[in-house]
């Protein structure tokens, strides 16, 4: 016998999945019958475009996309800002050398000529950017020392970053920066090194004063009031930029030592530093020689307690087959990672040529330990490229992974190309492409507490599971307000309803 009450079964049921879906379209955390059906219109769409590389590029130029945690400055400014610098400055260029100069009595001097001149004219235009680009790939950039560089000149560079990164729809930056008082490298040169790290501290921390460290928080006070006079104001609201220094394995070790333990004390007392980061060419004689070296180094420093909350990140792996001996290969990635503590490793290229590769996989995954992958950069340096690039292997063995530009400026890329390059050489879903974005805010250097509760796949927290957008419970909020990673991730969930909601409420034209 049917109940009185069975048609309004249909109608009762229609009524409580529009609920659902309205809850959905507010709700921005990833509960699977919430916003299930706005994700299957992006995918739909996503699917339709994912093949041609122009309309790809649309769909991920409009795309959130969390972060780029490996922007080096000293790379990743453009030619034409450097140039614009110049001109508003009223510096003089140096010809043949391209070097810029200070004006004297308001005038160039003999064999310069003013920067604002080169805007007047087509071909010198266009030949000075090509060598102010050369010369960023070479040890004379003007940008190599930018501990030289005076405040102002910084701050403008950095506001030009900042302004980039908010167009890219990127809500954070990580820019790599070296950052030591101008007598820290002649004093550490005149130690001898003749001990250990752990022996050799002492004599390395003698060189440093607490007045050099509340000098670098005012210097670095007055460079962030000069980025956000620079950069758009909407840029400065919507983007936040931290700062990682940067030290240059390249040196003798005793320099290197001061500058890593510089860098964590800096990074100990300033938020705005959020790591260290030992970067440089890995192929070269020193890096070489000094490997083991440089990994005692961090082993030391990451093991006091004065340096808990101070994360390392590794250039490591950025070699190809034939670049070095094939016994260099060997523990280039384990040992940042095992020794080293090391937070991230940037590139990661010679993961499979290591010592017992399927091993050091297991032990990147069961260490949460992401692997920065810059297809770009990577491409460039060693045509390392397709399935040469250990971007795939890594995804399949799920290592967490970091899709970074680091040298958008001298490659002229940027964040979205990335995405987009990746789609196109790796054949990508909306689901794998959505989980990189994510990754890039959980595993950046922000503190705090993360929103998720696992990421593979990605499920929120108990904090905020049953929070909505604008509505958040009490136990949401405080977590929001305690760390500065959850309020990021909050954000780019927001956006996500926001981006996919567009495709399930009126979808792009066809």
């Amino acid at each position: 016998m049917k109940s009185a009450q069975s048609p309004l079964l249909p109608l009762l049921t229609t009524i409580v999945l529009t609920a659902m879906l309205l809850v959905a379209a507010v709700h921005p955390a990833l509960a699977q019958p919430t916003s299930s059906a706005n994700e299957k219109s992006t995918t739909t769409f996503y699917e339709r475009v994912r093949n041609n590389p122009l309309t790809l590029r649309g769909f991920i130029a409009e795309m959130p996309k969390g972060a780029d945690v490996r922007v080096r400055l000293s790379e990743s400014i453009y030619p034409e800002e450097y140039l614009n610098l110049l001109e508003q400055k009223n510096f003089c260029i140096m010809l043949p050398t391209y070097f810029a100069v200070p004006q004297i009595n308001n005038r160039c001097r003999p064999g310069t000529i003013p920067a604002v001149e080169f805007f007047n004219d087509e071909d010198k235009y266009h030949e000075v950017l090509a060598h102010l680009n050369e010369l960023s790939q070479g040890e004379e950039s003007p940008l190599k020392s930018l501990e030289d560089v005076e405040p102002e000149h910084l701050g403008f560079l950095l506001g030009a970053l900042t302004t980039s990164a908010a167009y890219q729809k990127l809500n954070y930056i990580e820019v790599l920066i070296p950052w030591f008082p101008d007598t820290l490298n002649s004093e550490a040169e005149k130690l001898e090194w003749n001990g250990t790290p752990e022996e050799m501290y002492p004599s390395v921390a003698a060189l440093m004063s607490e007045k050099d460290l509340a000098a670098t928080t005012t210097h670095l006070d007055t460079v962030e009031a000069i980025r956000q006079k620079y950069a758009d104001e909407g840029a400065v609201l919507s983007t936040k930029v931290r700062y990682i220094v940067e030290v240059e394995r390249n040196q003798s070790p005793a320099i290197v030592f001061a500058q890593l333990l510089y860098a964590f004390k800096s990074a100990a007392a300033d938020p705005r530093f959020v790591g260290v980061s030992l970067s440089g060419d890995e192929n070269a004689p020193i890096a070489l020689h000094d490997y083991n070296l440089h990994m005692e180094m961090l082993e030391v420093l990451t093991a006091q307690d004065s340096f808990s909350n101070v994360k390392a990140v590794v250039s490591a792996g950025f070699l190809d087959q034939g670049v070095v001996q094939p016994r260099q290969f060997e523990d280039r990635i384990r040992m940042p990672v095992t020794r080293g503590n090391a937070a991230r490793i940037s590139h990661g290229s010679s993961v499979m040529h290591e010592n017992r590769p399927f091993e050091l996989l297991a032990t990147l995954k069961e260490r949460n330990i992401p692997v920065e992958i810059a297809l770009t950069s990577e491409d460039v340096k060693f045509s390392i490229t397709g399935l040469r690039n250990p971007f795939p292997v890594l995804l399949e063995y799920n290592v967490p992974v970091v899709l970074v530009t680091e040298s958008g400026g001298l490659h002229r890329t940027d964040i979205t190309n990335e995405y987009s390059r990746a789609v196109l050489s790796y054949n990508l879903s909306y689901a794998q492409l959505k989980q990189l974005v994510r990754n890039t805010l959980e595993y950046s250097l922000l503190s705090g507490k993360s929103i998720w509760e696992s990421t593979t796949p990605y499920v929120m927290g108990k904090e905020c599971r049953d929070s909505l957008r604008g509505k958040e419970t009490g136990i949401c909020k405080k977590l929001l307000t305690e760390s500065e990673k959850a309020q990021e991730q909050w954000k780019l969930e927001g956006q996500f309803v926001d981006f996919e909601r567009s495709f399930a409420v009126q979808p792009p034209i066809r």
